[in-house]
């Protein structure tokens, strides 16, 4: 194999490895709506710039994330992807 190759397969590793989990957020009596503008309010409470991320994805320091949703009132859990 080439160091190239070497490389691209090391990386292929480590981003799979790193899969994101998901994350469902419930409150009784919450709307979509209120749901979206709730995850809006915490997601700019919560930055984390120094995370690595897939490209597209959310930098979010996920333990203060979900600080921000539960003093909302929602309860977090993780899903399979």
């Amino acid at each position: 194999m080439t160091r190239r190759a070497v490389a691209l397969l090391y990386a292929a590793s480590l981003l799979a490895g790193c899969a994101t989990e998901e994350w469902i957020y419930e409150k009784p009596g919450m709307t979509p709506a209120k749901l979206d503008h709730d995850i809006a309010v915490c997601r700019r409470e919560a930055p984390d710039p120094r995370s690595v991320v897939a490209p597209g994805s959310e930098r979010v320091d996920r333990a203060l994330f979900n600080r921000c949703m539960e003093r909302k009132g929602y309860t977090g859990r993780t899903v399979k992807p």
